[in-house]
């Protein structure tokens, strides 16, 4: 059986000596918790501010692509938009001459009849 030892009564400075080294440590043991926490903290607003900028950054590369595909699409109606005009000159044009061919062929018997 283990013999029990008696520890000698700590006098009154030494108590007070030994209070104090305690609280100093539990309050070093919490600054450093703290400073654990916060440097935790750091790292994931670190962390969250990456992955928003890499997202922002995919919705930006998004945003290009859709501005590539628009472009092209504007540029396929654009050169539509010429082909329909220069046809619609070719239909004017043609209807231009098919009328001055009816005056023409109007007029000319009119001019024989009356000579």
């Amino acid at each position: 059986m283990p013999a029990l030892l008696e520890r000698p009564k700590l006098s009154q400075p030494m108590w007070a000596a030994l209070k104090t080294h305690i609280m100093k440590e539990r309050e070093k043991k919490r600054q450093e918790e703290q400073e654990a926490d916060k440097a935790l903290e750091r790292k994931r607003e670190e962390d969250r501010r990456r992955q928003q900028q890499q997202q922002e950054s995919m919705t930006l590369e998004q945003t290009k692509e859709e501005i590539a595909k628009l472009q092209k699409k504007l540029d396929s109606l654009q050169e539509e938009k010429h082909q329909l005009f220069l046809q619609l000159k070719r239909v004017l044009n043609e209807e231009d001459k098919r009328k001055a061919r009816m005056r023409e062929t109007s007029t000319v018997p009119a001019a024989q009849e009356g000579s």
